[in-house]
Formats: structure tokens, sequence, C-alpha cells
């Protein structure tokens, strides 16, 4: 039965079909699909694309939000070897078109939301023989064309190294890259997540976009996987993210800290049921010990990590008690994944020594879509080369500092961004920051804070100052503080380095 399909993540939700066919897959709002449901749409849908020519290693474009169907579209690709491309719906048409061009789509799926991005999509030069299915009545006219029980086949074994994703991500030349993730790929990214602890009938939330891979590989079929339910929330907002865990008896939801502190500044936070969570996952970067703190006042462990889109995503972990006792680190290697940090002679660094991060394993991508020179440059070795700067420290447990690139140099001396955000994160006072180089005549570079406070907790310049004396040297200090109502952010809860020094600008005017 399972032959050389047995890597095929499609055939996911029809293996669920034996142990557990009425049990809920996914839901948002009040669509719902069981296991048994959700097995026949994935066969359904799969052999609708065929009947529209899509066919093994085709391209699949997907404009949509986090919706039941999105994930529905997503599998059905998988299962006949095709290749979905979620697509960024916050990026503006020129960008998307490219996208669509680089990854030579076939078809788009797209929604009633974005229409006026559609529109504005359409009058970009794109492939006259595109095909466009709005996700809705259309959609399901489209699902209607084809018989009922129908098997949708792969015309070519889907093997470990069939892709499956390509995911656009932020490109040195400035044009995107699209990331190549394969079944395989996305098999151990899973089985990483497996052993951090993630057991059948388990409850998620998925918050982050579908677009992004963390919300997709690392929240979204993982629980597919292991028999869970998915409820699916199309966009992050906080209080509504609160109520859903209480409504739906949530067990834990893979977020990055902004979210978490949004969520914990919440006026109801203190008092919405938080009792069914038994670990939420955060990434990204390393939780502050202030938002940890406010959590485990509320009876919640964290589980941290550090991921890639290029490691589909997962590269470390942290069991939940190592949080208070390692504060800083995201984590020792995944259960498949090596990870080394070395210097520029690619020896590896003692630890607490800082260089660069590398990263090897089964669930690492083959290579950049179109773009070999890049890969080669990225995959040097046999090693994903990460382009960020971190230390191990006697233990084991790995530190990441940072973009390589964003370091700043200032007097010689060379200071990692994160480091200067995470002692400033522990200030009471501090709900947010980011810390970027800028410009100094006399020393180079300096850094520059940006800081966030938390309402009623008011600092000052002088104040964090003071605070940081004795915790970092004096040379890594910022040199400016700015204090903004919020800090720019991406989709995925990344500060836009861009945007700060947009601020910067606006306020030298």
């Amino acid at each position: 039965m399972f032959g050389e399909d047995r890597f095929n993540l499609g055939r996911w939700p029809s293996l669920h079909v034996r142990w557990r066919p009425e049990q809920i897959a996914l839901q948002e709002g009040d669509t719902r699909r069981t296991y048994r449901e959700l097995a026949a749409r994935v066969d359904r849908l799969g052999y609708a694309l065929q009947s529209r020519g899509v066919r093994f290693g085709d391209r699949v474009a997907l404009l949509v939000p986090a919706r039941v169907e999105t994930i529905e579209l997503i599998l059905a690709c998988a299962r006949i070897g095709a290749i979905a491309v979620p697509l960024n719906f916050r990026l503006v048409p020129r960008e998307l078109a490219f996208m669509l061009r680089d990854s030579g789509a076939k078809m788009i799926f797209w929604d009633a939301a974005f229409s006026t991005l559609v529109d504005g999509l359409k009058a970009e030069e794109l492939p006259a023989d595109l095909l466009w299915t709005e996700i809705g009545a259309e959609l399901e006219a489209f699902v209607a064309s084809v018989p009922e029980q129908v098997p949708a086949h792969p015309t070519q074994p889907v093997t470990e190294d069939t892709p499956h994703l390509i995911m656009y991500t932020a490109g040195t030349t400035g044009l995107p890259k699209g990331v190549v993730l394969t079944h395989g790929n996305t098999f151990w990214q899973t089985m990483n997540a497996v052993n951090l602890g993630l057991m059948p009938g388990v409850v998620g939330l998925a918050t982050l976009p579908l677009f992004h891979v963390g919300g997709l590989n690392g929240s979204v079929l993982p629980l597919l996987f292991i028999g869970g339910t998915v409820v699916i929330q199309k966009q992050f907002s906080p209080l509504e993210t609160l109520a859903l865990i209480q409504t739906h008896k949530i067990q834990g939801m893979v977020g990055v800290p902004a979210m978490f502190q949004m969520m914990a500044a919440m006026p109801t936070f203190a008092s919405t049921d938080l009792s069914s969570v038994i670990a939420f996952t955060s990434g990204g970067a390393p939780l502050p010990l202030h938002t940890i703190e406010l959590y485990r006042a509320r009876g919640i462990v964290f589980r941290q990590g550090y991921g890639l889109t290029e490691a589909a995503p997962g590269v470390t972990g942290m069991e939940p008690q190592d949080a208070f006792l390692k504060i800083g680190s995201v984590g020792r290697p995944c259960h498949h994944t090596e990870v080394r940090v070395v210097d520029e002679h690619d020896a590896d660094c003692p630890p607490g020594v800082a260089g660069e991060v590398i990263v090897r394993g089964p669930n690492i991508m083959p290579g950049y879509w179109n773009r070999p020179q890049e890969s080669a440059e990225t995959l040097r070795g046999g090693w994903l080369r990460t382009g960020d700067a971190g230390h191990f420290d006697a233990d084991g447990y790995l530190f990441v500092a940072g973009r390589i690139k964003e370091m700043i140099i200032t007097g010689g001396e060379n200071v990692y961004p994160a480091e200067v955000v995470n002692a400033l994160m522990e200030h009471p006072s501090v709900a947010d920051a980011a810390v970027i180089g800028m410009p100094d005549e006399k020393w180079g570079q300096r850094p520059v804070a940006f800081i966030v406070a938390w309402p009623g907790k008011p600092v000052d310049a002088e104040g964090l100052g003071g605070y940081l004396e004795g915790r970092l040297a004096r040379y890594k200090h910022p040199r400016e503080y700015h204090f903004i109502p919020a800090l720019p952010r991406n989709a995925t809860g990344k500060v836009v380095r861009a945007g700060l020094v947009e601020i910067l600008e606006g306020l030298s005017r």
C-alpha cells in the first residue's frame, strides 16, 4: 500500500480514517472537517486539479488567508505531486507578480478578501494561460465537477525528494528567493516536533499565517500528522486568540514573542481560562524573562526554539523546565538535526565564542527555486549557512545573537543587536525593544534603541542606561533611545529594520 508513496504528506488524513474518522481535524469558525471528510476532500480536490491540467511538479499558487480550504488545497497538491506556492497577501501586486512568474505557477486560488489586490495583480505582466479560481462558490463548483469518490493518484511516485512547497523569502539581491521544501523535509521536521512532545489528540491553535513556514510546517502539518485538531485563526488578534483558547480548550499554539506579549497586555488576560494549555511554543527570537514570568504566574510554560524557512523550519528546541535555567537560549539541536557554530575557517568555535550557525539534516531544503548560485553558496559543504551569529554554552545550549550582516561594529568592537535587546527586555517597564546600528563619524556605527514601554510604567533613557550597567559592556550600550508606541513588524512578527530607519529619519526632520 505504501511503496514509494510513503512520504506523501497528502495521504496523512486518509491514514487517520482508520483510527479517528469522526475526530475534528480542522475547524475555522463554523467550518469543520473530520478526518474522514478531510481525506475525501483532499482526494476530490486532487482529482479536480488533475482535471484542470495540473500535473506532477506543476506549481499552484495560493493567495488566501488561513482557512480550511487553504490547508485542503495544500494537501491536495501534495497528494498528486504538485507544488503549492503560498503567497504573502501583505505584498504589493508587483512583488506577487514576480513570484508567479518566477515559480511558473499554472493555477492561482484567491480569496474575495483580496479583490483589490487581485485587480492590481491582474494588471501586471503575467502568463496569459494562468488559471484563476476564487475560494468559495467557484472552488466548490470546481470540486463538484468531479465524481464524489475518486482516488487521486500522482502520475509519478512521490518520494522523500519530491518538492511540495515553494515558500518565498527575502533575497540578498533584492529579489525574493523561493525556498524549495520537499515531502521529506516536512516529514523530518514533523518528526522533530513529535520528539519535542507533540501527542495524538492534542487541540492546537494555528495563528501564524500559512504563507509562513512556522504557521504551516511548524504548526498545522505536525498536528495533522499526529492526529490532532487544528483550530484556525484567520488573522492574529490577541483578544480573539485568548477567547479561542478558552472556548476550544486549546492545549498549545506556536507564536513569536511579540504575540505572547500582546496577549499578556490584554485586559482579559487575567480572567481568561487558560487551564487547558499544556505549553506554548515560541520562536523567532528569545522570550524575555518578564513574559515568561507573566505566563508562569498563569500556570503556563513555554517551549522555545530556533528555525528558518530553509530548515522547514526547526533547528533547535527547549524543554519548558529550561526556560528559567537558560534564559536567552533557543535550546539544543532537534532530534534529527545537526548544528555547529563555526569561525571564518569553518572550524568549530569553543563554548562561549560566537561564530556562524550552520545546520545539516533531512529537514534542510535542497535549494532555492531557479537559484543555483545562491543555493550553492547557502548549502556550501553540505551545511546550511544560516547567516546567524551565535554560540553554544558549556551544556550545549545555543544562543543566537542575530544576523551577522546586522552586527554593529562600534569603535572596532562587535555588538549583536539581539544581545542588547535581551538585556533591555529584562527591565520591568520595557514591553518591546529593538536595536539597530547607525553611521557614526567617531565610532563607525552607534547602537540605537527603540523602546515600547508597558502602559503605566514610564521609563527614560537615563533609567535604562543605569539598568544596563553591569549587565552589558559599556560599548554595547545604546547611544540613543527612542520611545515609540509600537515597533514596525512584518506578518511573522519580526521587526522590520527599514521601518525603524524611517522612524529615525522622521524624528530628525
